[in-house]
Order: C-alpha cells, then sequence, then structure tokens
C-alpha cells in the first residue's frame, strides 16, 4: 500500500504561487525544511467528478473582461498586501509569524522569453517574465528578488547574502513569490489554473466594494482540480521498514490516491480598468487519503489568505535597470535555501548549512519550559540532549512530535533528555494548549527564537543531537524518517563515548 507522506508537495505544484502554501519557505526565520501545511478544510465526500455550477452572464462578463484586461497590460507595479484571513483558534496559530505583510511587485511582460523548461521532478517552470520583489515589511524587509532573462538573484540585506543561477532556482522563485497575485499567471494563461487544466465551473456576481479608492465588482470563480503531478508525490512503503526507502509513485497510482480540490476564489475587479484589486482563495480538499500526515491538513473552512492590490499603475515606464540591479558591496554570495524534496530519480536538494556542525561545542541557552523551571545546557552536562525545534503552525513539525514522543519513552532512563524547542510562534500558549491536547510529556522549552538563530536554524523542524561533553553530536534540518532510526542510531553512539 503506498502511503502518501508529502502531500503537501504535491500542492505546491498544482498552485505554486499561491499564499496557501507559503508555508514551505515562509518569511525567514521562519523556514520549514521539508513538506509543509495546507490551509484546506477535509471533507468526507468521495466524488472526482467536477459538480457543474452556474454560470451567470454579467458575472463572467465581468471576469473575461479581467482576463482581457491582464493578457493586454505590457508592464506592471503595484504593491500587493497578505492577510490570512482566518480568525479560527485552531487556524491562527499556524500561520508562521511574519507571513502576512506588503511586498512591492515590479513586472514587465512584453519581453517575455518563452517559459523555462520546468526543473527536474515535475515542478513548474520558473515565470519567464521580468520580475522585481521588494519586501515592504516583516522579517524579510530588506529583502530583494529579481526574475529576469531566464535568471534569479536573490539579496537578502538582513543577512547581506546573495544568491544567483538559472532554472535549477524555479522553486525557490516560485515560493519567494508567495504573495503574486495569482489572477496574474491565470488570466494570461487563457483562464485556467497553470494553464488551462482548471476553468471555472461556476461564476457568480455576489456584491460589490471599494478597494484603494475604486469602485470594484465581487464576483465568485469556482474551480475543481484533481491533485497529484504523478512524479512529484513522494510515498513510503512499507512503513516502519527502515530498509525500504521514498519511492516515487508513478502518475497512474498518483491519480488514483490524489483527492479533488475545489478551489473557490473571490475576486474584487475595478470597473475602472477591468483590472483586479483583490482575491481571496479558499480551498476544500475531498477524498484525502486517510494516512495523510498530521499536520499536512487542517480544518477550519474559514476564509482563505487574501491578497489586496495597492497603488496599481497600468504600463508604466519601467527602466531597464530595475531588473539588473547591482549586489551591495560587502555582500558574500550564499548556496539559496532550496525545498528537501526528492524529485523524479534525482536526489533531495541540499539542504541549508546550520550554524553548528557535529564536533563544534553547542550554544549554551537557559530557557524556561512549559512547567516554568529554568533549564540550561549546563544543567544537562553529562546527558544526551536531542533539541527538536518546531511551531505549531508546522505540519512536519507536528507529524515528527509522536517520534520524539517514542524516543523520549524509549530513553528517559538511560540518560538522554529530548526537549522541543517552540520557536516563531504568533501566540505565546499554542505550544502549551498542543502538548497537552496530544498529552506529549516530553519536556518543552519556551521562547526559543534567540536559541534558534544562535545555531542558524532557518528551517523546522530542525533536530541537533548533543553529546555528554556538550558537543554536538548530530544536527538535521526535517525528520529523515519516521521510525527515528537514524536518530536512535546517533543517540547510542553518544551514550557510548565516555
Amino acid at each position: 500500500m503506498l502511503r502518501i507522506s508529502r502531500l503537501a508537495a504535491v500542492a505546491l505544484c498544482a498552485l505554486p504561487t499561491s499564499p496557501l502554501f507559503a508555508q514551505f519557505v515562509p518569511a525567514q526565520p521562519a523556514g520549514v525544511a521539508t513538506g509543509g501545511s495546507m490551509r484546506v478544510t477535509a471533507q468526507s465526500t468521495n466524488h472526482k467528478q467536477p459538480v457543474r455550477g452556474t454560470i451567470d452572464p454579467k458575472a463572467k462578463a465581468i471576469y473575461d473582461k479581467a482576463m482581457a484586461a491582464t493578457k493586454a497590460a505590457k508592464s506592471l507595479a503595484f504593491t500587493a498586501e497578505l492577510t490570512m484571513g482566518s480568525d479560527d483558534p485552531e487556524s491562527k496559530p499556524m500561520v508562521p509569524a511574519g507571513i502576512e505583510g506588503k511586498t512591492r511587485f515590479t513586472v514587465r511582460f512584453e519581453d517575455a522569453k518563452a517559459p523555462a523548461a520546468a526543473p527536474a521532478g515535475g515542478l513548474p517552470p520558473m515565470p519567464s517574465d521580468s520580475i522585481r520583489v521588494e519586501r515592504l515589511d516583516g522579517p524579510n524587509k530588506e529583502s530583494l528578488l529579481v526574475i529576469h532573462d531566464g535568471r534569479v538573484l536573490r539579496i537578502d540585506g538582513a543577512r547581506k547574502t546573495f544568491s544567483e543561477g538559472g532554472t535549477e532556482h524555479a522553486m525557490l522563485a516560485m515560493m519567494a513569490m508567495r504573495m503574486y497575485p495569482e489572477w496574474l499567471p491565470v488570466f494570461r494563461e487563457s483562464g485556467g489554473v497553470n494553464g488551462g487544466q482548471a476553468e471555472p465551473i461556476s461564476i457568480t456576481l455576489v456584491g460589490a466594494k471599494q478597494i484603494d479608492g475604486l469602485d470594484c465588482d465581487v464576483i465568485t470563480v469556482v474551480r475543481q482540480m484533481q491533485l497529484g503531478m504523478g512524479t512529484v508525490v513522494i510515498a513510503r512503503e512499507n512503513e516502519g521498514d527502515e530498509s525500504k526507502k521514498p519511492v516515487v509513485a508513478p502518475a497512474a497510482q498518483a491519480a488514483e490516491t490524489s483527492p479533488m480540490v475545489t478551489a473557490t476564489e473571490t475576486f474584487a475587479i475595478a470597473r475602472a480598468d477591468g483590472l483586479p484589486r483583490q482575491q481571496t482563495t479558499s480551498l476544500i480538499m475531498d477524498s484525502l487519503p486517510a494516512d495523510a500526515d498530521e499536520g499536512m491538513v487542517m480544518g477550519g473552512g474559514g476564509p482563505g489568505p487574501t491578497i489586496t492590490v495597492l497603488g496599481l499603475k497600468l504600463n508604466p515606464t519601467i527602466d531597464a535597470a530595475v531588473f539588473t540591479p547591482k549586489v551591495p558591496e560587502g555582500f558574500t554570495k550564499a548556496e539559496p535555501e532550496m525545498p528537501g524534496f526528492i524529485m523524479d530519480g534525482g536526489a533531495a536538494a541540499p539542504p541549508p548549512q546550520l550554524a553548528v556542525k557535529v564536533g563544534d561545542a553547542a550554544p549554551d541557552f537557559n530557557l524556561t519550559s512549559l512547567d516554568g523551571n529554568q533549564v540550561s545546557l549546563a544543567s544537562l552536562k553529562g546527558k544526551v540532549v536531542l533539541l527538536d525545534f518546531w511551531a505549531t503552525w508546522c505540519g512536519p513539525c507536528k507529524a515528527a512530535m509522536p517520534t520524539m514522543q517514542k524516543l523520549h519513552e524509549a530513553y528517559k532512563d538511560k540518560g538522554v533528555v529530548i526537549l522541543g524547542v517552540n520557536t516563531w510562534e504568533k501566540n505565546a500558549d499554542a505550544a502549551k494548549d498542543y502538548i497537552a491536547k496530544k498529552k506529549f510529556t516530553y519536556g518543552c522549552l519556551l521562547n526559543g527564537d534567540d536559541l534558534a538563530k544562535a545555531y542558524g536554524v532557518t528551517g523546522i523542524p530542525t533536530l541537533v543531537i548533543i553529546g555528554k561533553d556538550g558537543t554536538v553530536a548530530m544536527a538535521e534540518i526535517g525528520l529523515s524518517d519516521d521510525s527515528g532510526a537514524s536518530l536512535r542510531k546517533a543517540i547510542d553512539a553518544a551514550l557510548a563515548k565516555k
């Protein structure tokens, strides 16, 4: 029985620019190493055929005008503001700190080349238009991303680093553009998601509102699509058998196991120029596999994320230098932080590097535990310590926690201390509430942001094993296997050292 263990990776490829999947690589520092959390609602229905809705002529005329106006644009400049929308208490803590906010986009379509070939593994091709992305607030305020002439340049002002490359940076570019309005690529590519794969089954006029001082018609567009990009679905055979490596499900098997998703998009379209000024997207996933990883899918069903376009300028004159910025003096080149998915016939992309490596003295800490006690690394000398950097909004983190609990139960009387380090959390009580709900009994330290920075954590979950002498014995980003076999091996080796 094939088991989907990276369902979120499939969704990312189905809707590459959607902010729904921003938790794969949220605004730094709140990154996610592998997998991600999808903000969708799982339904108990099991239908595979689209249910046709109403195509209202007046609403369709507004929709068609928006498509035509978008296709006719030669260049655009605007600020996109992302808000997650839901006040649901179960959903709110899972929104990474810093993901909401404003981003400035400058886009030129007129000199676009043919789309670059998709990278290995069926991932979407890099955008062929010239695009400049500037974050205006939040943790990534000083970051700049430019996609131009088939290449990507990313400048990180906070870290004083830059990375660059060609089509192999496609996924980096797509994820960094999580605030890019979905209607731009959708409307320019014949109206369907990813170039016409899912035409609307319902278009209705639901009202009017003002956005950025403009009168707008509000329409709702419903699409249905089947998640699953074939070779991108990662599965594992014989769960628990560490001799079995992760495999890639063939396209036929992917189609059988992939759920149907209904996407409801609400657009506010300006009457003055026919261009959208706001979009809210909500997803409902049908026939969800029963063994999907915990945290991959959340419930709720409330409003999805909203992108509002402000200060839009149609066909502005753009100087060529906008898309060919110079790297500031003193900035150093760094490798881009790519996701650790396993692609078709290939190996996982190199993970980000931590600030500590095996053999280094582990940075000390003095943090408060859930029960109010102070815990320091110095107080744990002579014991083997496993630190698990995590957050309640992180699906892969939550999927790894049962493994942490099993390790705690196996080693708690053998001189091993398992500690979750809660970090990048928006809600101060989220960790306490979640651990109480799940009845985990291993230790948890709060307010771990500074410690994460000291260890150079850029993605979670990050796991660090510290030996009895206080040096790093193992460090990895993401749980390499659900059984915890590699962690057990490293813990046993650390215990064996005098």
